[in-house]
């Protein structure tokens, strides 16, 4: 199948060969006048135009020993010689600039609890710099297929991506232990990690972090394994849960810093943090990476340079 595209592709060129090698036959009355136009051998162009011929059934160009004429077929085909070389010098111009100035749609995928919280921040200043550039979002819980889903750039939260996939690690993703002062007051704080099992610990649906939290405990990363009676798939949802005195969360810290800050949640065991995860932004394979592609992935990786004001 491959060899086969490459036959079309190699035919389509030869033939683009074959179509200028003519045109400047006609307009120049002269194989060798031809090649030195376009920079090849005088027997290049006579082989060109023996291949239009032998593809057209017919004659083109007349020879002689003194000059060349130009067949009445060679003259009908020579207009539409013109009128597909200039449609093809405008696609490649077009292309060209397509290629300078970033342009086209793109198509993003990611969570709802990064998109609520990042997108504010990022797009505005994006679409300003690039006006050309028209942004999809597809914003769901569910991990999406990339090339499947003709989907250009994906942000993952994740500590074991898929494989296939170009990646570029924005930031680390530290999450907080987190509780707000009402659940403290009806059920304590917990003083220790390990204590988090005898408490109420919402879970989310994500399985690499749902019932296990991890956390320093005795100077040793340990998985302490909760339980609580409410699962969602919202970070939104679990966040407000949190907030409302349900039970004790696990959040990525940039969702709840500025509620820590403000007193509306406390963190508990800050010292206790671990990495657990990283934000990517990922993309398929590819030989050459489209330009809207390129400047949205810079404009992420400058965003996030830092410093991040969610960061400890």
């Amino acid at each position: 199948m491959k060899g086969d595209i490459k036959n079309v592709y190699r035919s389509m060129l030869d033939n683009l060969s074959a179509l200028r090698a003519f045109v400047a036959v006609v307009e120049s009355g002269s194989f060798s006048e031809a090649g030195y136009r376009l920079n090849v051998m005088p027997s290049t162009i006579s082989k060109h135009v023996s291949f239009l011929e032998e593809k057209m059934h017919g004659q083109l160009i007349v020879r002689s020993t003194k000059h060349l004429s130009v067949s009445e077929l060679g003259r009908r085909f020579y207009d539409r010689c013109l009128v597909i070389l200039k449609e093809v010098e405008e696609t490649e111009a077009e292309m060209l600039e397509y290629q300078m100035e970033p342009q086209g749609k793109l198509r993003v995928t990611m969570g709802p609890s990064f998109a609520g919280y990042h997108l504010p921040q990022l797009i505005p200043s994006f679409l300003e710099q690039y006006p050309k550039i028209s942004v999809d979002f597809r914003i769901t819980p569910e991990v999406i297929d990339l090339i499947d889903n003709s989907i250009d750039v994906g942000i993952r939260i994740s500590s074991n991506l898929e494989p296939g996939l170009i990646a570029v690690k924005l930031a680390p993703n530290i999450r907080s232990v987190c509780v707000s002062p009402a659940y403290v007051e009806r059920f304590g704080m917990p003083a220790e990690p390990s204590a988090l099992t005898q408490h109420n610990c919402l879970l989310t649906n994500d399985a690499s972090s749902s019932s296990k939290w991890r956390l320093l405990q005795d100077g040793t990363e340990t998985a302490i394994h909760v339980t609580g009676n409410l699962v969602v798939n919202d970070g939104g949802i679990y966040k407000q849960a949190i907030m409302d005195g349900i039970g004790i969360g696990h959040l990525s810290r940039y969702l709840v810093y500025k509620d820590i800050n403000e007193g509306r949640l406390i963190e508990l065991f800050p010292d206790r943090r671990v990495i657990n995860s990283y934000i990517y932004v990922v993309y398929p394979q590819r030989r050459n990476l489209p330009l809207k592609t390129r400047v949205f992935i810079d404009h992420l990786r400058e965003a996030f340079r830092g410093p991040l004001e969610w960061m400890p």
